[in-house]
């Protein structure tokens, strides 16, 4: 720390997502942003004007800088030897989503964790919101009811010339399509919410983006607790939507929202009442005003309400500063975004493969461990992901 006790940051990367990386930190008054570093000498001096910081040569250059966390804000197949080279060089990372482009590279990772004092927390800040903080607490308690049946879907435009970079929209730079880049937040939201999965049923198709993988993928999903899922992720939807929907014994939990969600963006809808219940489909050409069941006022999700914190990364980014300051845990660790990665990974093996994939089955053995496709050529992928 500084000498006024403040946490010492930098930022590797120095594009469009370290905007928000150095927006948050310099929202935060316990954080000094001293260094930043890009392959581009440009892009980090311009960067570092902006933000009050130093632009640094190198990796070593910036660790020199006496920080104790650093962003890593790159392109997702540089993240694995970045992150290694900052632990090797004594500090700890936030690391950007998708953390790795596979499976092996989170296991280097973590056995260079291991080996260094540093430690690396992963950024998927839907996680830190209130409104996800409180629904991890109250279906963890049993207070929602027992999840049966959830939703969920990331629903995105991108047109073609979001792949103009050329890092984007093929496997050597990007890792994976929409699932690893986009859809990955929701999924991950779906897995914090409702635990471990077990097995992964999914189609993934190119239908009209000029990409080396899907655009389109959708999967049928099981959970160890007996609930199921559907997960759909696109970037040919106009109307963009972020959404989970959990219907449990109990009621239905949704939220709805684009890139972030506030508390009104979450609600909570109790079992109706047996009368009401009872006359479920009785006459199916009789609309139902739509709202909440009466008295759901009482309810407890509107009871555990607190402060309103959006999802973004100063969310995250506050609760990381405050732990790392006092000492404390942060949950959202790279270990504990593993099974993210394994859903990932089983989605496109599934679709690939055309089978259903068992969490079990995500051995190193397995060709999809080390590469989301699965060591397969353009042309095999093409033709897996075109067919009719």
């Amino acid at each position: 720390m500084s000498g006024d006790g403040n946490l010492r940051v930098g930022i590797v990367g120095c594009g469009g997502i370290a905007r928000s990386h150095g927006r948050a930190y310099a929202a935060d008054p316990r954080v000094e942003l001293v260094a930043v570093h890009d392959v581009s000498s440009a892009a980090a001096q311009s960067f570092a004007d902006e933000v009050g910081a130093t632009a640094c040569d190198s990796l070593a250059d910036l660790a020199a800088q006496d920080v104790q966390l650093v962003s890593v804000c790159t392109p997702p197949g540089t993240h694995t030897d970045t992150t290694i080279a900052l632990l090797e060089l004594g500090v700890s990372v936030l690391l950007e989503k998708p953390p790795t482009v596979n499976l092996a590279d989170m296991d280097r990772i973590a056995r260079a964790e291991e080996a260094n004092p540093g430690a690396v927390f992963v950024v998927f800040q839907h996680r830190h919101g209130s409104g996800a903080k409180r629904a991890h607490r109250l279906l963890a308690d049993g207070a929602l009811g027992a999840p049966q049946v959830a939703v969920c879907e990331t629903l995105w435009y991108r047109p073609e010339s979001y792949f103009d970079p050329e890092w984007r929209g093929n496997w050597a730079g990007e890792g994976g399509g929409p699932t690893l880049g986009h859809g990955i937040h929701q999924i991950d939201l779906l897995l914090h919410l409702l635990g471990e999965w077990t097995t992964v049923d999914a189609r993934a198709s190119r239908v009209a983006r000029p990409v080396e993988f899907e655009d389109v993928a959708t999967a049928s999903v099981t959970f160890a607790g007996g609930a199921v899922a559907s997960v759909t992720t696109s970037l040919l939807s106009p109307r963009e939507v972020s959404r989970i929907r959990i219907d449990t014994t109990g009621g239905t939990l949704e939220v709805e929202h684009l890139y972030g969600y506030a508390d009104a963006d979450w609600s909570w809808f109790p079992l109706p009442d047996a009368g009401t219940a009872a006359s479920n489909g009785a006459d199916p050409g009789l609309a139902r005003a739509p709202g909440a069941p009466e008295g759901a006022e009482q309810d407890v999700w509107r009871a555990s309400a607190g402060e309103d914190v959006p999802s973004n990364h100063a969310a995250q980014i506050h609760d990381l500063v405050g732990d790392l300051l006092a000492g404390r845990p942060h949950p959202t660790t790279l270990a504990s975004t593993r099974p993210t990665m394994e859903f990932v990974t089983a989605l496109y093996a599934s679709a690939l493969q055309g089978r259903v994939v068992d969490r079990g089955d995500l051995t190193p053995d397995l060709p999809f461990y080390r590469s989301l496709d699965g060591g397969l050529s353009a042309e095999q992928v093409s033709d897996r992901m075109t067919r009719v």
